[in-house]
C-alpha cells in the first residue's frame, strides 16, 4: 500500500492511495472512514510530521572513499548517526532554500517507524517499520566551516595534546529550513518487505549526480534501527535514514556540492518513488 498525507481546503487529510483516488484514513495507515478523494482534487505533502529524524552517516563505500563494503564496515566500527530537527521537513514539489556556498542532494531512504524500540531485537525492529519513503538529506558542506572549531585535544595517532581542529557538530550544514525533503508516500512492508538491490539516484538541473543500488549501503535497516535503539529509545512517527550511496565524480565526498541553481532536485528509489522539489537560493 501507498500512505499519503494531503492538503484539501486548507486541512490535513491522511489516505491509501489507489490509482488516481485516495481512500480517506482517520491517520497515516488508520481506519478508513468511508469517504474518497481524486489524487488530483487534493495537494500531496510529506507523508508524516515525524517526531524525530535520525539520519544514518557515511553508510556506503564511497562516502568514505574506499571501494569494498568490508573495508568500509571495518572503517565505521559500528553505525553513526546525526540528527536532523522536524521543523527542516518538506513535501514533493516545495522549494529547497540553497545558501549562497552551494548544496548538494543526497538520495537516501526514509524508514518510517510507528511504534517505540528500545534494546530491539531484529524481530521487534521488522514489527515496528510501517514502511519507507524517499528522503533527500540536502546538504551545503560549504557551511560546515562554521563549526568547525579548535581545541587542545590528544592526537590518537601519537598520544600527545596539541592545538587541533575539531569538526563540530553537523548543524549549519544539514540543519537548515526545507533541508528534508520526504516523499511522495509511504510504502509499507506489506508492499516492499525488503530494501535490499533497488537502484537509487539523485539529479540536480540536468546532471545526473548519483547513480546506485541500495546494497552499497554497509548497514541495513534491522542493524541500524536495533543499534540506534539500543542507544535511546526511537519514538513512534520518527523517520531512520538509510545513508546515502556516495556520487559518481567526487575526489573527496564530504566536499562535493554545487553552485546554487534554480532548477528542479530529484532522487528516486525504486519501487518506492519519485521526489521532486526545486531548489532556490536562500
Amino acid at each position: 500500500m501507498k500512505l499519503v498525507s494531503f492538503i484539501r481546503e486548507g486541512r490535513r487529510g491522511y489516505g491509501l492511495l489507489e490509482g488516481d483516488t485516495i481512500v480517506i484514513t482517520d491517520s497515516l495507515g488508520g481506519r478508513e472512514v468511508g469517504d474518497e478523494v481524486e489524487l488530483m482534487q487534493v495537494r500531496l505533502v510529506a507523508p508524516l510530521e515525524p517526531s524525530a529524524i535520525f539520519c544514518t552517516l557515511v553508510n556506503s563505500p564511497r562516502m568514505l572513499g574506499v571501494e569494498s563494503r568490508e573495508e568500509a564496515k571495518k572503517m565505521l566500527g559500528v553505525p553513526k548517526f546525526f540528527l536532523k530537527l522536524p521543523q527542516t521537513v518538506i513535501g514533493p514539489g516545495d522549494t529547497i532554500l540553497a545558501p549562497k556556498s552551494g548544496i548538494r542532494p543526497e538520495a537516501e531512504i526514509g524508514i518510517v517507524v510507528r511504534s517505540p524500540l528500545k534494546r530491539a531485537s531484529k524481530e521487534e525492529v521488522r514489527r515496528a517499520v510501517l514502511g519507507y519513503t524517499v528522503f533527500n538529506d540536502v546538504t551545503a558542506p560549504g557551511e560546515m566551516s562554521g563549526d568547525v572549531y579548535y581545541a587542545y585535544r590528544r592526537d590518537p595517532m601519537d598520544g600527545k595534546i596539541k592545538k587541533m581542529a575539531v569538526r563540530g557538530s553537523h548543524f549549519r550544514n544539514k540543519n537548515r529550513d526545507t533541508f528534508s525533503p520526504m516523499g511522495p508516500w509511504v510504502v509499507t512492508t506489506e508492499e516492499l518487505s525488503d530494501i535490499q538491490g533497488l537502484k537509487i539516484r539523485s539529479s540536480y538541473g540536468d546532471k545526473l549526480v548519483q547513480d546506485g543500488h541500495t546494497d552499497e549501503l554497509v548497514y541495513g535497516v534491522e542493524e541500524l534501527l536495533a543499534e540506534l535503539s539500543n542507544v535511546i529509545t526511537v519514538p513512534p512517527n520518527s523517520v531512520v535514514t538509510t545513508g546515502t550511496i556516495g556520487y559518481r565524480e567526487a575526489e573527496e565526498a564530504s566536499e562535493y556540492k554545487f553552485g546554487v541553481l534554480e532548477a528542479p532536485m530529484v532522487v528516486e528509489v525504486e519501487r518506492i518513488g519519485k521526489l521532486e522539489n526545486w531548489v532556490k537560493a536562500e
